[in-house]
């Protein structure tokens, strides 16, 4: 047994950050690479493991069900290099092996997923506002010619707007589809991915309120809802969903009413619980909690919470709904909370635990 096997109770969890690594003009780099950590399920505290160091800005990332592989993006412009990454992981001992690495024919890819039989693989660029969908093979890597969705438009905000900016992929519940969040034209578009990798034509687009940018959704537990994040709305909004339709029902500000200065948003994330839905404020630097009326989609703020460093990039929920952990990218920490699993509230955990950049956290 190897003294990482031996230092992991097996109540334990095991968390995997992404980060920055070299420095782009938004922010600057002082990340490692992808961290493996602990987080204690007696106390919160986090101790580190691994961390593999061979990647170039390794900010966003994606685990297969099975845990037994890893999907990267490398943050850069196409020029540079921008690359999505697989790499196989051993939660146990922290070990990771890079496997394979395919150019994603774009600008500064953001975001990776998974569709729910890890047989595609999808990489959202932000700087050229293109989605990507590769084929996996039966051993999770990349094969074949990857269908490239260019999307067109612009929004009215000119210098955030210019053009599409792809900047997250998620499946739908049942399989059948991907949402598309497109911050550059204030569109969430619907694909069926049925038996071809992706259809380049939606099915369903959404027009959110012009300058907002839709950045990440998260759909509700039982699926009939999806609450989407807004970066410069700073507003959440929660709609109805169906095959025929997507339908705003509520839309709520992530700040409070008396807040004065600059703030955009980032992540979302739902309770395991279905009652509570959670997001996160980059200049007023605070986790929002939301509770969700179950019948009317309603959206009552519960309160914020500081994250105890600056610019939360993501964040992330334990399986059992017990922790959240925030990752603050230009405060070069992680912050820990209890939630509260009867009113939805936040509760600070020991102290910050110190990582470079941190971007994307996953609880695995």
């Amino acid at each position: 047994m190897t003294i990482a096997e031996q230092a992991c109770p097996p109540d334990d969890f095991t968390l995997i950050v992404g980060s920055y690594t070299h420095s782009l003009p938004h922010v600057a780099a002082r990340g490692q690479g992808i961290s493996v950590l602990r987080l204690s399920a007696d106390t919160g505290r986090i101790t580190p493991v691994s961390c593999f160091t061979a990647l170039h800005n390794p900010t966003y990332l994606a685990l297969s069900d099975g845990h037994r592989m890893l999907y990267a993006v490398e943050e850069m412009p196409e020029r540079d290099g921008a690359a999505a990454v697989a790499l196989s992981l051993d939660v146990r001992t922290g070990d990771m092996t890079l496997l394979d690495r395919v150019g994603v024919a774009g600008d500064c890819p953001c975001h990776v997923s998974l569709d729910r039989e890890a047989r595609r693989l999808f990489v959202s660029n932000y700087g050229s506002g293109n989605l990507l969908t590769f084929a996996l093979d039966a051993a999770g890597m990349p094969t074949g010619i990857a269908t490239n969705l260019q999307r067109h438009g612009t929004g009215p905000n000119e210098s955030r707007q210019e053009g599409p900016h792809v900047h997250q992929a998620t499946v739908t519940p049942d399989g059948s589809s991907v949402l598309v969040c497109d911050a550059g034209t204030d569109e969430i578009a619907r694909h069926a991915i049925g038996r071809s990798l992706i259809d380049p034509q939606p099915d369903l687009v959404v027009k959110t309120k012009g300058g907002h940018m839709p950045r990440h959704l998260a759909f509700s537990t039982d699926g009939t809802k999806v609450f989407v994040v807004h970066e410069l709305g700073c507003t959440v909004g929660c709609y109805a969903y169906s095959q025929t339709e997507i339908r705003l029902l509520d839309e709520v500000s992530t700040l409070p009413d008396d807040f004065e200065g600059d703030s955009a948003c980032a992540a979302i994330r739902v309770h395991p619980g279905g009652r509570f839905v959670y997001a996160s404020n980059r200049g007023h630097d605070t986790i929002a909690a939301f509770e969700v009326d179950p019948v009317h989609g309603s959206l009552r703020r519960i309160g914020w919470y500081p994250t105890r460093g600056a610019v939360p990039r993501d964040f992330a929920i334990d399986p059992g709904g017990r922790y959240l952990v925030a990752a603050n990218q230009d405060g070069h920490c992680l912050s820990v909370f209890s939630i509260d699993r009867e009113d939805g509230s936040l509760t600070p955990v020991g102290e910050t635990f110190e990582t470079g950049s941190p971007v994307c956290v996953l609880f695995a």
